[in-house]
């Protein structure tokens, strides 16, 4: 493939700062993305959204016979792709706003790839887990510094309520840290490549979010008072002295099932 560099020219185009279009060019980290996105679940069919000039499409289509689909908002790189990839579907336009549910349904499976614009990530993610019955896995790659508040430990700076709500809805694996050489333009930051693996829904899923939300809304605060002012019919400090958890501990303390137990604790 040649570099993006060069496909931009001939197209009249260059990197769009307003969509953080980055082009993945390291072969090494296409094979690797790809190899370990291929590795997990079993699945109907391949998604990859924001393929850009199709490094990574083009490396599916040579180690996949299975059908995939593409979704792209930049229209100069829609038409090259269609041009490149004849057979491929392409849907043109931002992923988050179209209904994309309507071309699946369970039992049937997708598993999903994207190369990701950081400032979509959270958003990306959530959408992922309202839908993630008819999913398998998806592969995204981030900021280093978001995918580092994704696989946070509790008591350190990055935990919080992305960590857990994360937590609640997929198993994570690591696949490791892009540098920022492997992109062109080169993004200011290294980026990280994380698959995530659907959990069932939880049967108190609402209200585990819920109590999540509430106990980091003041990060400053003690548990229990940030609690109280989500639920103040319960006594949190007697339910943290029940699970034997200090009254005057703070929310970033605590871990997953720790919250789950204070979840099916609430009147």
């Amino acid at each position: 493939m040649s570099h993006p560099r060069d496909i931009l020219k001939g197209l009249g185009a260059s990197p769009l700062k307003a969509l953080s279009q980055n082009f993945l060019t390291s072969p090494h980290w296409s094979q690797k993305l790809v190899d370990g996105f291929l590795s997990l679940g079993t699945f109907e069919e391949i998604w990859e959204i924001g393929p850009g000039l199709g490094a990574l499409t083009e490396m599916l289509h040579s180690k996949t016979s299975k059908p995939i689909r593409l979704f792209e908002i930049d229209k100069k790189l829609s038409q090259y792709l269609r041009e490149k990839f004849p057979e491929t579907p392409l849907h043109e336009g931002d992923f988050l706003t179209q209904n994309w549910i309507e071309w699946v349904s369970s039992p049937r499976k997708v598993a999903i790839l994207s190369n990701l614009p950081y400032h979509l990530s959270s958003p990306m993610i959530f959408r992922m887990a309202e839908h993630k019955e008819v999913l398998s896995h998806f592969l995204f790659t981030f900021q280093k510094e978001f995918a580092d508040r994704l696989t946070a430990q509790p008591n350190t700076k990055n935990y919080g309520a992305l960590t857990l709500i994360t937590e609640l809805h997929f198993s994570l694996k690591n696949l490791g840290t892009l540098p920022a050489g492997a992109f062109y333009p080169p993004p200011t930051v290294a980026s990280q490549a994380i698959l995530f693996i659907p959990k069932p829904v939880h049967p108190n899923e609402e209200t585990i979010i819920a109590v999540i939300k509430a106990a980091f809304a003041h990060r400053r605060k003690k548990l229990a008072s940030n609690l109280k002012e989500r639920f103040p019919q319960n006594q949190w400090e007697n339910k943290l002295s029940q699970l034997g958890l200090s009254p005057t501990i703070r929310a970033e303390s605590l871990n997953f099932n720790q919250f789950e137990t204070l979840a099916y604790k609430i009147k």
